[in-house]
Parts: structure tokens; C-alpha cells; sequence
């Protein structure tokens, strides 16, 4: 009679498990919705702030800001850290906040942005990214993981509407130089990767060169007050 009892407990147990395996899927299923719900809206919302550097074809790497006002007051936003030279989208964030938040938030990446950011068309930010995404691609290199949901924030912006011609790489060629996040395997890959692609003397490398970090420009919009 107790191993009977036994039984019936682990089965029980297995039933419950199972429940709240259940409850937890569905209830990952419909965040997953709702969230891609919030970024088809955010796609067709009104453009808020469009930022970056006017110089970033001279230093090669720096980061585009592009924002929308929800119909509920609440903002969309990413920031991508692009790499013009070589690498596309080395980095990229993205982010749903109360205006309050938003306002707080962007006012400090303009205050201790080291780029001197400044307003653009919004069809320029698209085709600049864009670009850089498809220079990369074609060298071998893919945008990061993040970009895939950043990029929604372009939503219906036109690259047609942008007249600038953007001409990737430096001086006719790709340029890699390394960022304080990839290590010396990183780099490795990265220089083998242009040489393979480029062949010699296809390509510039310049290591061990400091650049602003890609985590310090997201911290600016992900932290509280």
C-alpha cells in the first residue's frame, strides 16, 4: 500500500511539473507576441530622434541613434554600433521606455557620447547601416545578433529618400582595427578572414588601437537613475 502511495505522488508530481511547464511556454509565447506586437506598431510610429556623427566615415566606427514616439506616449529606440570600415554592425541595442525614461536616457548619451552627434535625415541612418551591413556581408562578416531586432526600428523609412552615397571601407580597401571587446583569437579570425576574402594586400589591419567600448555606449540606455 505505500509504494502504491509512492506511485501516486511521483505521478502527481510528473502531472504538475508538466502543468507548469505548460503555463510557462504559453506565457513565453505570449510575451514573444506581444513584444513583436510592440515592434510592428513601432515600426510605422512617428520618427523621435535621429543621431550620428557626421564624421564617422573619418574615424571609421561610431554609433547611429534612431527613436519613435508609440501611439501610447511610451518610446522606441536602438542604437547601433557601426563599423564602416569592415566589420557592419559590431554592436547593436534596443529598448521600449516611458518617455520620462527615454528622455533622461538620451539626454546622457548626448552629454558623454565622445562622437559629436548630431541630427540626421532618417533615411540616411537606414542606408548607412544598411550599407555597412552588406559591405561586411560581403567580406564574410555577419551583423550582431542584436541587429536582428534593432533593424525593425526602420520600418518604413525609404533609403531612396537619402541623396549622401555612402563609399565603405578606407581608402578603397577594408580596414580592420580592433575594438577593446575582441580578444587576440578575435582578431585572429577576423585578419584570416580578409586575408582569405581579400587576398594580400586587399586589405589594412591596425591592432591594439583603443576604442571607446561598445558596452559603455549601451550602458547610456539601459541604466536607471
Amino acid at each position: 500500500m505505500a509504494l502504491d502511495q509512492k506511485a501516486l505522488q511521483k505521478k502527481r508530481a510528473k502531472r504538475e511539473l508538466k502543468r507548469k511547464q505548460a503555463k510557462q511556454a504559453t506565457t513565453g509565447r505570449s510575451g514573444a507576441a506581444a513584444r513583436a506586437h510592440e515592434w510592428t506598431v513601432a515600426a510605422h510610429a512617428p520618427i523621435a530622434d535621429v543621431l550620428f556623427a557626421p564624421t564617422l566615415f573619418e574615424v571609421g566606427v561610431g554609433s547611429v541613434w534612431l527613436s519613435r514616439q508609440l501611439p501610447d506616449g511610451r518610446y522606441a529606440f536602438a542604437g547601433i554600433v557601426v563599423d564602416v570600415f569592415c566589420l557592419g554592425v559590431k554592436n547593436a541595442l534596443y529598448n521600449i521606455m516611458e518617455e520620462a525614461e527615454y528622455r533622461a536616457a538620451w539626454t546622457r548619451v548626448q552629454a558623454t557620447s565622445e562622437e559629436a552627434l548630431e541630427r540626421q535625415e532618417p533615411a540616411c541612418a537606414r542606408k548607412l547601416v544598411e550599407g555597412a551591413v552588406a559591405y561586411a556581408k560581403d567580406l564574410g562578416f555577419k551583423p550582431h545578433p542584436d541587429y536582428r531586432i534593432a533593424r525593425l526600428i526602420f520600418g518604413d523609412i525609404d533609403t531612396a529618400d537619402c541623396p549622401i552615397e555612402f563609399t565603405f571601407g578606407w581608402q578603397g580597401k577594408p580596414l580592420y582595427t580592433n575594438g577593446p571587446n575582441e580578444n587576440a583569437a578575435m582578431q585572429r579570425r577576423i585578419v584570416n578572414q580578409l586575408a582569405r576574402r581579400c587576398g594580400p594586400g586587399g586589405y589594412e589591419y591596425y591592432l591594439d588601437v583603443s576604442h571607446r567600448s561598445a558596452a559603455e555606449l549601451s550602458a547610456e540606455l539601459t541604466r536607471s537613475d
